[in-house]
């Protein structure tokens, strides 16, 4: 599962939203998922063009909007390193690092959740959501060894 905040861009038009989007090893995505308040653009059922998201590693899906008001993928995740350059993303269920930000990586039964933030704050407070779901999570930050949050909430109650 991919998840975070992202930019929901149409003609015109943009809003950042919170995303959850799942993705088998086979690189399909099952499932899109974004959370209220709703944009507008996905209210109006039947949209199959000039809709994307983009999340913050520099990923990008083009959305369909189908009939019955459900969000699912019109083709193949991309991604940039610049923002310049799009092409097919082979392996989207990896998280994709970026030097300046960090990875959430959490673990719920078989299911891997992985969310890019900006820095360890905003990891540790979106872990606070998740903390009652999840079995395990770590910050992965771009360089260096992951921060197991776990241990780190234990540490910090015992300090108390």
């Amino acid at each position: 599962m991919l998840a975070g905040d992202g930019l929901l861009r149409w003609p015109g038009h943009e809003q950042r939203v919170q995303y959850r989007m799942s993705v088998g090893f086979d690189s399909v995505v099952s499932g899109i998922h974004i959370a209220p308040p709703e944009a507008e653009v996905l209210r109006r059922p039947s949209r199959h063009q000039d809709l994307y998201l983009h999340t913050p590693e520099g990923r990008r899906i083009a959305l369909n909007v189908d009939p019955n008001g459900h969000v699912s993928p019109d083709g193949p995740l991309q991604r940039s390193l610049d923002g310049q350059d799009w092409w097919l993303d082979s392996t989207p269920w990896l998280p994709f690092e970026t030097p300046d930000r960090v990875t959430l990586s959490m673990r719920r039964g078989p299911v891997q959740i992985f969310e890019s933030h900006a820095n360890n704050d905003a990891a540790e407070a979106s872990y606070a959501n998740w903390k009652a779901l999840v079995e395990n999570a770590e910050i992965r930050p771009p360089f260096g060894r992951p921060l197991q949050l776990t241990q780190t909430i234990t540490k910090k109650a015992s300090a108390i």
